[in-house]
């Protein structure tokens, strides 16, 4: 494999984990899959309006699929061999910092 298909591959494989995500995170398997829902005891979890959270995460995340392949793009415009990569692998946090902002913004009493 070179460079190349390497970083198409990894590319890919981010948008389908973050489709997967979005599409495949649903009531029954939150238990599970939820990072802290999943810690949470019966009780705790029983309180916690997941329906809520799910409305507010799997959209995020659907649209966040788009979003490497998105990205790989616009910055193939503007830039060119590493510098490409690594800016293209940075700008990849800027969306999970708006997903935070957002999340202790509408669940911060939770």
């Amino acid at each position: 494999m070179t460079e190349e298909q390497a970083i198409y591959f990894t590319i890919i494989f981010m948008a389908f984990t973050y489709a997967a995500i979005g599409f495949g995170i649903n009531k029954a398997n939150a238990k599970y899959l939820l990072a802290g829902y999943n810690t949470m005891g019966k009780q705790k979890r029983s309180e916690f309006d997941i329906d809520a959270y799910l409305d507010f995460l799997k959209p995020f995340f659907k649209k966040l699929s788009l979003f490497p392949i998105v990205s790989f793009i616009a910055l193939s415009f503007i830039l060119k061999g590493e510098t490409k990569i690594m800016v293209w692998s940075l700008v990849q946090i800027i969306p999970f910092a708006y997903f935070l902002r957002m999340h202790f913004k509408k669940f911060k009493n939770d």
